[in-house]
Protein backbone atom coordinates (compact mmCIF):
# COMPACT_ATOMS: atom_id res chain seq x y z
CA UNK A 1 0.00 0.00 0.00
CA UNK A 2 2.63 2.39 1.07
CA UNK A 3 4.43 1.53 -2.43
CA UNK A 4 0.84 2.63 -4.29
CA UNK A 5 0.77 5.56 -2.09
CA UNK A 6 4.47 6.75 -3.44
CA UNK A 7 3.33 6.14 -6.82
CA UNK A 8 0.05 8.20 -6.97
CA UNK A 9 2.11 11.37 -4.73
CA UNK A 10 5.53 11.25 -7.80
CA UNK A 11 2.25 10.82 -10.63
CA UNK A 12 0.35 14.12 -8.86
CA UNK A 13 3.75 15.98 -8.46
CA UNK A 14 4.76 15.58 -11.85
CA UNK A 15 1.38 16.55 -12.90
CA UNK A 16 1.01 19.49 -11.35
CA UNK A 17 4.37 20.40 -12.19
CA UNK A 18 3.44 19.92 -15.82
CA UNK A 19 -0.17 20.64 -16.51
CA UNK A 20 -1.36 21.77 -13.45
CA UNK A 21 -3.35 19.81 -10.61
CA UNK A 22 -5.70 17.23 -11.42
CA UNK A 23 -4.31 16.56 -15.06
CA UNK A 24 -6.04 13.49 -15.04
CA UNK A 25 -8.32 13.66 -12.69
CA UNK A 26 -12.26 15.17 -13.99
CA UNK A 27 -12.59 16.82 -10.80
CA UNK A 28 -10.12 19.80 -10.79
CA UNK A 29 -9.94 22.35 -13.79
CA UNK A 30 -12.35 20.98 -15.96
CA UNK A 31 -10.05 18.67 -17.30
CA UNK A 32 -10.70 15.23 -18.90
CA UNK A 33 -10.09 12.32 -17.03
CA UNK A 34 -6.98 9.54 -17.87
CA UNK A 35 -7.81 6.90 -15.61
CA UNK A 36 -3.95 5.83 -15.41
CA UNK A 37 -3.90 2.23 -13.27
CA UNK A 38 -0.25 2.59 -13.12
CA UNK A 39 -0.17 0.63 -9.61
CA UNK A 40 -1.86 -2.70 -11.42
CA UNK A 41 0.92 -2.79 -14.30
CA UNK A 42 3.40 -1.85 -11.78
CA UNK A 43 2.26 -4.79 -8.96
CA UNK A 44 1.74 -6.96 -12.22
CA UNK A 45 4.91 -6.52 -13.43
CA UNK A 46 6.61 -10.18 -13.09
CA UNK A 47 3.32 -11.17 -14.83
CA UNK A 48 3.68 -8.95 -17.59
CA UNK A 49 7.72 -9.84 -18.36
CA UNK A 50 7.50 -13.34 -17.28
CA UNK A 51 8.40 -16.36 -19.89
CA UNK A 52 6.27 -16.45 -22.93
CA UNK A 53 5.27 -19.90 -21.44
CA UNK A 54 4.19 -18.94 -17.98
CA UNK A 55 2.39 -15.74 -19.08
CA UNK A 56 0.18 -17.34 -21.71
CA UNK A 57 -0.95 -19.46 -18.82
CA UNK A 58 -2.01 -16.94 -16.46
CA UNK A 59 -6.02 -16.96 -16.00
CA UNK A 60 -8.08 -13.41 -16.16
CA UNK A 61 -8.23 -11.33 -13.49
CA UNK A 62 -9.55 -8.32 -11.67
CA UNK A 63 -8.14 -5.69 -9.68
CA UNK A 64 -8.84 -2.29 -8.26
CA UNK A 65 -6.68 0.36 -9.01
CA UNK A 66 -6.19 2.98 -6.75
CA UNK A 67 -4.71 5.30 -9.10
CA UNK A 68 -7.21 5.74 -11.56
CA UNK A 69 -10.36 4.54 -9.15
CA UNK A 70 -11.22 2.21 -11.63
CA UNK A 71 -11.51 -2.13 -11.91
CA UNK A 72 -8.68 -3.21 -13.97
CA UNK A 73 -9.03 -6.61 -16.19
CA UNK A 74 -6.17 -8.62 -16.55
CA UNK A 75 -6.32 -11.07 -19.33
CA UNK A 76 -3.79 -13.12 -22.10
CA UNK A 77 -4.69 -13.76 -25.34
CA UNK A 78 -3.08 -15.30 -28.39
CA UNK A 79 -3.38 -14.87 -31.89
CA UNK A 80 -1.60 -15.58 -35.08
CA UNK A 81 2.07 -15.08 -34.02
CA UNK A 82 1.96 -13.48 -31.06
CA UNK A 83 0.45 -12.94 -27.55
CA UNK A 84 -1.46 -10.24 -26.03
CA UNK A 85 -1.45 -9.01 -22.63
CA UNK A 86 -4.69 -6.89 -21.64
CA UNK A 87 -5.41 -4.38 -19.03
CA UNK A 88 -8.58 -3.05 -19.26
CA UNK A 89 -10.23 -0.45 -17.38
CA UNK A 90 -13.98 -0.81 -16.57
CA UNK A 91 -16.17 1.66 -17.75
CA UNK A 92 -20.24 1.62 -16.54
CA UNK A 93 -19.96 -1.94 -15.08
CA UNK A 94 -18.21 -2.83 -18.62
CA UNK A 95 -14.63 -3.43 -19.57
CA UNK A 96 -14.16 -2.10 -23.39
CA UNK A 97 -11.54 -3.50 -24.92
CA UNK A 98 -11.07 0.59 -26.55
CA UNK A 99 -11.57 2.55 -23.27
CA UNK A 100 -9.30 5.28 -21.74
CA UNK A 101 -6.39 3.84 -20.19
CA UNK A 102 -6.62 0.67 -21.48
CA UNK A 103 -3.08 -1.08 -22.60
CA UNK A 104 -2.67 -3.69 -24.73
CA UNK A 105 0.64 -5.20 -24.68
CA UNK A 106 1.86 -7.45 -27.45
CA UNK A 107 4.60 -9.85 -27.23
CA UNK A 108 6.50 -12.41 -29.88
CA UNK A 109 5.32 -16.06 -30.06
CA UNK A 110 8.35 -17.29 -31.06
CA UNK A 111 10.94 -15.63 -28.65
CA UNK A 112 8.79 -13.53 -26.48
CA UNK A 113 10.24 -10.05 -27.04
CA UNK A 114 7.88 -6.91 -26.58
CA UNK A 115 6.36 -5.67 -30.35
CA UNK A 116 4.30 -2.99 -28.68
CA UNK A 117 2.07 -1.49 -26.47
CA UNK A 118 -1.16 0.40 -27.37
CA UNK A 119 -2.96 2.89 -25.27
CA UNK A 120 -6.38 4.18 -25.70
CA UNK A 121 -6.26 7.70 -24.97
CA UNK A 122 -9.95 7.80 -25.37
CA UNK A 123 -13.11 5.91 -25.46
CA UNK A 124 -12.47 5.68 -29.00
CA UNK A 125 -10.90 2.61 -30.99
CA UNK A 126 -9.11 5.22 -33.43
CA UNK A 127 -7.72 7.65 -30.55
CA UNK A 128 -4.51 5.54 -29.35
CA UNK A 129 -0.92 5.66 -28.39
CA UNK A 130 1.62 3.07 -29.83
CA UNK A 131 4.56 2.31 -28.31
CA UNK A 132 7.32 0.08 -29.84
CA UNK A 133 10.70 -0.70 -28.56
CA UNK A 134 13.54 1.16 -30.02
CA UNK A 135 16.57 -0.03 -28.71
CA UNK A 136 17.48 1.30 -24.99
CA UNK A 137 14.74 3.89 -26.31
CA UNK A 138 11.31 3.85 -27.11
CA UNK A 139 9.66 5.17 -30.67
CA UNK A 140 5.88 6.29 -30.71
CA UNK A 141 3.17 7.31 -33.22
CA UNK A 142 -0.36 9.15 -31.95
CA UNK A 143 -3.34 8.81 -33.69
CA UNK A 144 -6.45 11.06 -32.84
CA UNK A 145 -10.06 10.06 -33.96
CA UNK A 146 -8.05 7.90 -37.03
CA UNK A 147 -5.83 11.18 -38.02
CA UNK A 148 -2.00 10.26 -37.63
CA UNK A 149 -0.58 13.21 -35.13
CA UNK A 150 2.86 11.95 -34.63
CA UNK A 151 4.61 8.80 -36.47
CA UNK A 152 8.00 8.08 -35.39
CA UNK A 153 8.79 9.77 -32.41
CA UNK A 154 11.98 8.92 -30.56
CA UNK A 155 11.64 8.92 -25.98
CA UNK A 156 15.36 8.76 -24.27
CA UNK A 157 14.43 6.13 -22.01
CA UNK A 158 12.95 2.34 -22.82
CA UNK A 159 10.03 0.97 -23.84
CA UNK A 160 9.98 -1.48 -20.44
CA UNK A 161 10.53 1.90 -18.82
CA UNK A 162 8.02 3.86 -20.34
CA UNK A 163 5.61 0.50 -19.85
CA UNK A 164 5.88 0.77 -16.21
CA UNK A 165 5.96 4.33 -15.44
CA UNK A 166 3.05 7.02 -14.47
CA UNK A 167 1.29 7.79 -18.24
CA UNK A 168 2.26 11.87 -17.29
CA UNK A 169 5.88 10.64 -17.61
CA UNK A 170 5.31 10.30 -21.03
CA UNK A 171 3.62 13.27 -21.61
CA UNK A 172 6.51 15.23 -19.66
CA UNK A 173 8.59 13.56 -22.55
CA UNK A 174 7.34 14.36 -25.50
CA UNK A 175 5.23 17.43 -24.62
CA UNK A 176 7.43 19.46 -26.61
CA UNK A 177 6.79 17.59 -29.90
CA UNK A 178 2.45 16.64 -28.93
CA UNK A 179 0.04 18.89 -27.98
CA UNK A 180 -1.10 17.40 -25.01
CA UNK A 181 -3.67 19.97 -24.53
CA UNK A 182 -5.55 19.18 -27.72
CA UNK A 183 -5.53 15.48 -27.31
CA UNK A 184 -6.29 15.61 -23.51
CA UNK A 185 -8.05 18.95 -23.99
CA UNK A 186 -9.64 21.50 -20.66
CA UNK A 187 -13.33 20.63 -21.34
CA UNK A 188 -14.69 23.56 -23.14
CA UNK A 189 -18.06 25.70 -21.89
CA UNK A 190 -21.01 26.05 -23.84
CA UNK A 191 -21.33 22.07 -25.05
CA UNK A 192 -25.18 22.21 -23.02
CA UNK A 193 -26.56 24.56 -26.07
CA UNK A 194 -25.81 21.56 -28.80
CA UNK A 195 -26.40 18.86 -26.67
CA UNK A 196 -29.94 20.97 -26.12
CA UNK A 197 -30.03 21.12 -29.61
CA UNK A 198 -29.51 17.39 -30.46
CA UNK A 199 -32.37 16.57 -28.16
CA UNK A 200 -35.33 18.83 -29.70
CA UNK A 201 -34.09 17.32 -33.03
CA UNK A 202 -34.47 13.57 -31.74
CA UNK A 203 -37.70 14.61 -30.38
CA UNK A 204 -39.13 15.64 -33.85
CA UNK A 205 -37.17 14.42 -36.55
CA UNK A 206 -39.80 10.90 -36.59
CA UNK A 207 -42.17 13.24 -37.37
CA UNK A 208 -40.61 14.74 -40.30
CA UNK A 209 -41.97 14.01 -43.74
CA UNK A 210 -39.92 13.10 -46.66
CA UNK A 211 -40.33 14.68 -50.47
CA UNK A 212 -38.10 15.02 -53.23
CA UNK A 213 -37.11 18.99 -53.42
CA UNK A 214 -38.86 19.81 -50.37
CA UNK A 215 -38.49 22.50 -48.11
CA UNK A 216 -40.45 25.02 -46.24
CA UNK A 217 -41.26 28.59 -47.10
CA UNK A 218 -40.83 31.87 -44.87
CA UNK A 219 -44.97 31.42 -44.48
CA UNK A 220 -44.29 27.71 -43.34
CA UNK A 221 -45.64 25.85 -46.21
CA UNK A 222 -44.09 22.98 -47.79
CA UNK A 223 -43.12 24.01 -51.33
CA UNK A 224 -40.46 22.76 -54.16
CA UNK A 225 -37.23 24.54 -53.78
CA UNK A 226 -36.50 24.46 -57.49
CA UNK A 227 -39.90 26.14 -58.49
CA UNK A 228 -40.77 27.58 -55.36
CA UNK A 229 -44.26 25.87 -56.04
CA UNK A 230 -46.48 24.58 -53.46
CA UNK A 231 -46.24 20.56 -52.32
CA UNK A 232 -49.15 18.50 -52.84
CA UNK A 233 -47.85 16.30 -49.83
CA UNK A 234 -44.91 17.91 -48.49
CA UNK A 235 -42.01 17.58 -46.78
CA UNK A 236 -37.89 18.00 -46.70
CA UNK A 237 -35.00 16.67 -49.09
CA UNK A 238 -31.54 16.76 -47.76
CA UNK A 239 -31.19 20.29 -48.47
CA UNK A 240 -34.70 21.20 -47.03
CA UNK A 241 -34.21 19.23 -43.94
CA UNK A 242 -30.61 21.07 -43.20
CA UNK A 243 -32.74 24.53 -43.97
CA UNK A 244 -35.49 23.33 -41.20
CA UNK A 245 -32.52 22.51 -38.92
CA UNK A 246 -30.97 25.93 -39.23
CA UNK A 247 -34.62 27.42 -39.15
CA UNK A 248 -34.69 26.62 -35.16
CA UNK A 249 -31.87 29.46 -35.04
CA UNK A 250 -33.85 32.02 -37.45
CA UNK A 251 -37.40 30.95 -36.41
CA UNK A 252 -36.36 31.88 -32.08
CA UNK A 253 -35.21 35.36 -33.44
CA UNK A 254 -37.91 36.37 -36.33
CA UNK A 255 -40.83 34.00 -35.41
CA UNK A 256 -41.05 32.75 -38.97
CA UNK A 257 -38.78 30.49 -40.83
CA UNK A 258 -36.35 31.66 -43.79
CA UNK A 259 -37.39 32.22 -47.03
CA UNK A 260 -36.01 29.76 -49.92
CA UNK A 261 -35.28 31.84 -52.98
CA UNK A 262 -32.03 33.47 -51.16
CA UNK A 263 -30.92 30.56 -50.02
CA UNK A 264 -30.71 29.54 -54.16
CA UNK A 265 -28.77 32.13 -54.74
CA UNK A 266 -25.70 30.89 -57.03
CA UNK A 267 -22.26 32.20 -56.60
CA UNK A 268 -20.14 31.73 -59.49
CA UNK A 269 -17.67 34.01 -58.58
CA UNK A 270 -16.68 32.64 -55.72
CA UNK A 271 -16.42 29.00 -56.93
CA UNK A 272 -15.99 27.00 -60.10
CA UNK A 273 -14.07 27.05 -63.05
CA UNK A 274 -14.53 27.34 -67.04
CA UNK A 275 -14.95 23.41 -66.75
CA UNK A 276 -17.62 22.93 -64.82
CA UNK A 277 -19.13 26.47 -65.63
CA UNK A 278 -20.35 24.67 -68.59
CA UNK A 279 -22.54 22.58 -66.46
CA UNK A 280 -23.89 25.17 -64.32
CA UNK A 281 -27.56 24.77 -65.63
CA UNK A 282 -27.44 21.55 -67.11
CA UNK A 283 -26.02 20.01 -63.41
CA UNK A 284 -25.96 22.59 -60.51
CA UNK A 285 -22.98 21.05 -59.40
CA UNK A 286 -22.04 23.47 -56.93
CA UNK A 287 -26.18 23.62 -55.64
CA UNK A 288 -24.88 21.90 -51.93
CA UNK A 289 -22.01 24.05 -51.43
CA UNK A 290 -23.86 27.58 -52.65
CA UNK A 291 -27.06 26.51 -50.07
CA UNK A 292 -25.05 25.33 -47.14
CA UNK A 293 -23.16 28.72 -47.83
CA UNK A 294 -26.56 31.10 -47.85
CA UNK A 295 -27.73 29.32 -44.94
CA UNK A 296 -24.77 30.04 -42.85
CA UNK A 297 -24.66 33.59 -44.41
CA UNK A 298 -27.97 34.35 -43.45
CA UNK A 299 -27.99 33.21 -40.28
CA UNK A 300 -25.38 35.47 -39.13
CA UNK A 301 -26.89 38.38 -39.49
CA UNK A 302 -23.36 40.15 -39.34
CA UNK A 303 -22.42 43.20 -41.35
CA UNK A 304 -19.79 43.24 -43.49
CA UNK A 305 -19.07 39.55 -44.19
CA UNK A 306 -19.26 37.52 -47.15
CA UNK A 307 -20.58 34.28 -48.01
CA UNK A 308 -17.26 32.57 -47.67
CA UNK A 309 -16.63 33.76 -44.38
CA UNK A 310 -18.51 30.93 -42.15
CA UNK A 311 -16.70 28.37 -44.70
CA UNK A 312 -14.63 25.81 -42.00
CA UNK A 313 -10.76 26.25 -43.50
CA UNK A 314 -8.63 25.89 -40.17
CA UNK A 315 -8.23 22.97 -39.29
CA UNK A 316 -4.65 21.86 -39.21
CA UNK A 317 -5.46 18.23 -38.84
CA UNK A 318 -6.58 18.03 -42.11
CA UNK A 319 -6.08 19.22 -45.33
CA UNK A 320 -8.52 22.16 -46.81
CA UNK A 321 -9.26 21.80 -50.59
CA UNK A 322 -11.16 25.23 -51.47
CA UNK A 323 -14.88 24.69 -52.42
CA UNK A 324 -14.71 20.65 -51.94
CA UNK A 325 -13.79 20.88 -48.16
CA UNK A 326 -11.95 17.78 -45.50
CA UNK A 327 -11.19 14.13 -46.58
CA UNK A 328 -14.32 12.32 -45.40
CA UNK A 329 -11.65 9.83 -43.70
CA UNK A 330 -10.56 13.01 -41.03
CA UNK A 331 -14.09 14.49 -40.51
CA UNK A 332 -13.99 12.50 -36.73
CA UNK A 333 -10.69 14.39 -35.95
CA UNK A 334 -12.10 17.90 -37.80
CA UNK A 335 -15.15 17.78 -35.97
CA UNK A 336 -13.35 16.81 -32.78
CA UNK A 337 -10.82 20.02 -33.14
CA UNK A 338 -13.87 22.55 -33.97
CA UNK A 339 -15.97 21.23 -31.11
CA UNK A 340 -12.99 22.16 -29.45
CA UNK A 341 -12.19 25.39 -31.14
CA UNK A 342 -16.05 26.70 -31.17
CA UNK A 343 -17.95 25.13 -28.74
CA UNK A 344 -21.80 25.58 -28.93
CA UNK A 345 -21.58 25.56 -33.06
CA UNK A 346 -23.00 23.45 -35.48
CA UNK A 347 -22.10 22.98 -38.77
CA UNK A 348 -23.81 22.15 -42.86
CA UNK A 349 -21.94 19.65 -44.55
CA UNK A 350 -21.83 19.11 -48.14
CA UNK A 351 -20.51 16.22 -49.53
CA UNK A 352 -18.51 16.18 -52.94
CA UNK A 353 -18.25 13.47 -54.83
CA UNK A 354 -17.73 11.78 -58.32
CA UNK A 355 -21.57 11.90 -59.85
CA UNK A 356 -23.15 11.81 -63.09
CA UNK A 357 -21.97 10.19 -66.56
CA UNK A 358 -20.94 12.21 -69.75
CA UNK A 359 -18.76 13.48 -68.23
CA UNK A 360 -18.28 11.97 -64.73
CA UNK A 361 -18.08 15.77 -62.53
CA UNK A 362 -17.05 16.55 -58.83
CA UNK A 363 -20.50 17.26 -57.48
CA UNK A 364 -21.79 18.72 -54.31
CA UNK A 365 -24.11 15.68 -54.37
CA UNK A 366 -25.67 15.66 -50.55
CA UNK A 367 -25.99 17.74 -47.54
CA UNK A 368 -25.87 17.22 -43.59
CA UNK A 369 -26.39 18.52 -41.02
CA UNK A 370 -23.20 17.58 -37.62
CA UNK A 371 -23.53 18.74 -34.30
CA UNK A 372 -20.30 17.86 -32.04
CA UNK A 373 -19.46 18.67 -29.03
CA UNK A 374 -17.05 17.26 -25.64
CA UNK A 375 -18.64 14.92 -23.15
CA UNK A 376 -17.04 14.75 -19.60
CA UNK A 377 -15.05 12.27 -20.58
CA UNK A 378 -12.74 14.40 -22.92
CA UNK A 379 -14.80 12.11 -26.05
CA UNK A 380 -16.17 13.65 -29.15
CA UNK A 381 -19.97 12.98 -29.30
CA UNK A 382 -21.12 13.84 -33.20
CA UNK A 383 -25.05 13.99 -33.90
CA UNK A 384 -25.08 13.23 -37.60
CA UNK A 385 -28.64 14.18 -38.95
CA UNK A 386 -29.60 14.09 -42.58
CA UNK A 387 -33.21 13.76 -44.65
CA UNK A 388 -35.21 13.80 -41.76
CA UNK A 389 -33.23 11.10 -39.72
CA UNK A 390 -29.92 10.61 -37.69
CA UNK A 391 -27.25 8.14 -38.73
CA UNK A 392 -23.77 8.86 -37.74
CA UNK A 393 -20.21 9.94 -38.89
CA UNK A 394 -19.38 6.07 -39.35
CA UNK A 395 -22.47 6.14 -41.84
CA UNK A 396 -20.89 8.96 -43.83
CA UNK A 397 -17.52 7.15 -44.27
CA UNK A 398 -19.21 3.85 -45.49
CA UNK A 399 -21.48 5.25 -48.26
CA UNK A 400 -18.64 8.27 -49.17
CA UNK A 401 -15.49 6.47 -49.01
CA UNK A 402 -12.63 8.76 -50.30
CA UNK A 403 -14.88 11.25 -50.95
CA UNK A 404 -14.71 15.08 -49.09
CA UNK A 405 -16.73 17.12 -47.36
CA UNK A 406 -16.88 21.18 -47.33
CA UNK A 407 -18.41 22.65 -43.71
CA UNK A 408 -19.77 25.88 -42.78
CA UNK A 409 -20.30 26.44 -39.14
CA UNK A 410 -23.25 28.61 -37.84
CA UNK A 411 -23.23 29.69 -33.89
CA UNK A 412 -26.09 27.69 -32.03
CA UNK A 413 -27.48 30.75 -30.31
CA UNK A 414 -29.25 30.50 -26.70
CA UNK A 415 -32.46 29.78 -28.37
CA UNK A 416 -33.73 27.48 -30.35
CA UNK A 417 -37.58 26.63 -31.57
CA UNK A 418 -37.99 24.26 -34.76
CA UNK A 419 -40.97 25.96 -36.81
CA UNK A 420 -44.04 23.94 -36.63
CA UNK A 421 -44.49 21.96 -39.63
CA UNK A 422 -47.76 22.60 -41.79
CA UNK A 423 -50.45 19.77 -39.90
CA UNK A 424 -49.44 21.20 -36.44
CA UNK A 425 -51.46 23.18 -34.07
CA UNK A 426 -49.47 26.43 -33.93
Amino acid sequence: MQKIIHIFILLAAAVSLLFGQGFFSSSVQGRAPFPDAVDVRTSLRSSITGSSWAVQRLPAEYYTSETASVRVKFQVLQQNDAFYILLINSFGGTYPLYGAGTYIIKRSLEDGSFVQAKIFLKNDPDTFIRLFPFGDRAKLELYLYGTPLHRDLILPVSFEELLFSPFSRLVSLSSGRIDWPLVLPELPEGNSGIAGMIDVLREKIDLLPDMDDGAMDDSGRFVYIESGERESGGGFNCSGFAKYVADGIYYARHGRPMPVEPLKLKHPDLRGDPWSNRFEDERDPFFGLDWTRNIAFTLAEKPDIDYEDMDVRDVPLAGYIEDVGYPMERLKAVLYYLALEYPGSFYLGSVNAQFGKDPVLRQHIHVVVLMPYINTMGDLVAAVFERNRETSVESLLRRYPGESIHLTRIEGGSSYVLPPLPDEDH
